[in-house]
């Protein structure tokens, strides 16, 4: 989702890192491989070729004596606490070493052969999915929710963030902003981390307890642009959305997305979608009187 780093040290750093691991992990980078880069160039990515066959190799990065916290140990944690109904990569093998003043972990994965629905987080042109297709989400968004958190996982986003940021980017909007139920969640679904025309959910290394209803709530405002598939995520999720639970996830990741289109080209053209959303559920509140309907 994010180009090369333009600073070449960490283009070496990250390159000499990836050879490390498939050195370490007994693998090698598959003919023609596109790298795949995160934020910062903070993490590397690219299919590999193992002796039982292919597989996705990603490596991150962190100053020595800075490596862990949660998206550190995400992929791992993420692999002994999902249930295996739920479509995701399978964690094959991981190392971690210290080079230098810089400290690693590669993590070897299952290689996901159908492509994302979209190369960025936001839909913005139609897509056909089978029906199949949305049952087996619905399932999952399901399976999480009722999958109990590790004790020690830190939260998606926390209570104080959730009263800070609603009035900052909504206003008043008149309601209460406590959480009343936390469940587990992806915490960063949307598009470019969906895959068709077999389901698979990626990226991981994000997970923990949210408000319920986050992950339901973050796909539909990632939909906006295009109204029919959002029309029907509203369908298929409205056990979920339709709720009070759910409306308070949905104004929550509505003040998160505004936010970021402070930041990045994406949220910003997202944003003006986001409002509307976000005035019609308030408007919605307003007109039944009582929070409970919101």
């Amino acid at each position: 989702m994010f180009s090369e780093p333009d600073d070449p040290d960490i283009r070496e750093r990250m390159h000499t890192a990836f050879a490390d691991a498939t050195s370490r992990l007994g693998c090698a980078p598959a003919d023609g491989a596109v790298e795949a880069w995160g934020h910062g160039g903070r993490t590397i990515g690219a299919p590999v070729t193992t002796s039982y066959g292919n597989a996705w190799l990603r490596v991150l990065e962190a100053p020595a004596g800075e490596e862990g916290g949660k998206l550190w140990t995400g992929a791992q944690e993420a692999a002994a606490t999902l249930p295996a109904e739920i479509p995701r990569p399978r964690l094959l093998d991981s190392a971690d070493w210290i080079r230098e003043t810089y400290a690693y972990r590669a993590e070897l994965s299952t290689y996901i052969t159908a492509p994302v629905c979209s190369p960025t987080p936001d839909l913005t042109e139609h897509i056909t999915l089978t029906d199949a297709w949305w049952t087996r989400l619905q399932r999952a968004i399901s399976a999480v929710a009722a999958t109990p958190a590790p004790d020690d996982r830190s939260p998606v986003i926390t209570q104080d963030y959730i009263h800070r940021t609603i009035p900052r980017y909504l206003g008043d909007v008149g309601i209460d902003t406590t959480v009343r139920r936390w469940t587990l969640a992806h915490g960063d679904l949307h598009w470019a981390n969906l895959t068709s025309p077999e389901l698979t959910i990626l990226d991981w290394e994000g997970f923990g307890p949210a408000p319920h209803g986050f992950d339901a709530a973050h796909l539909y405002a990632y939909t906006l642009p295009t109204p029919e598939l959002a029309t029907r995520i509203r369908d298929t999720l409205a056990d979920i959305l339709a709720t009070p639970d759910g409306r308070l996830a949905e104004l929550t990741v509505a003040a998160i997305l505004l936010q970021a289109a402070d930041r990045d080209a994406i949220h910003a053209r997202l944003a003006p979608r986001v409002r509307e959303h976000a005035q019609r559920l308030l408007e919605h509140q307003h007109d039944s009187q009582t929070p409970e309907h919101i």
